[in-house]
Formats: structure tokens, sequence, C-alpha cells
């Protein structure tokens, strides 16, 4: 019966964590210039790099290169924003 429970929790948390609406933590639109032309960005908190995603690639560029790009520039502003703070300390 535990592993019942136990299974029936991790799979509510589950369902749960896909109803973030992340709108909430969304930053400005980020343009990103490229080889291939500017990758639209949309970032999220800095500490969610995993959420930052393409909203606009390029002709020629996949979403998924467009996405990794993206993701690239989140942890590039949270390694920034990171140094910012080390650095006034």
């Amino acid at each position: 019966m535990k592993k019942l429970t136990l299974v029936m929790a991790i799979a509510a948390t589950g369902v749960m964590a896909g109803c973030v609406d992340k709108s909430a933590y969304e930053s400005n639109p980020v343009q990103i210039k490229t080889e291939k032309g500017v990758v639209t960005c949309q970032l999220y908190m800095r500490d969610r790099v995993q959420w930052d995603e393409s909203i606009a690639v390029p002709a020629g560029m996949s979403k998924a290169e467009g996405d990794a790009l993206c993701i690239q520039e989140g942890h590039r502003q949270y390694r920034a924003a990171h140094d910012r703070v080390g650095a006034s300390s």
C-alpha cells in the first residue's frame, strides 16, 4: 500500500509541475545575432534556463538550434549576473 501511495504522490507532483505558468517568469524577448541571422529568444528566470526557447529563428535554422542558442544566452546572463554579485562583495 505504501508503494502505491508513493507512486501516486510522484505522479501528482509530475502533473502539477507541468501546470506551472511560465509567463509569470518571462523576460522581454532577447535577440541574438548569428551567422544565419537573428534568433529571438524568450528567456525566463536566470535560474530556469532549461525553459529558455527560441520564438523566432532565421530561415535555414532549426527550432532546436535556436533553442540551444537561447539556452546558451540564458547561461551567459546567469553567469554575468553572478559575476557582478561576486565582484561587489
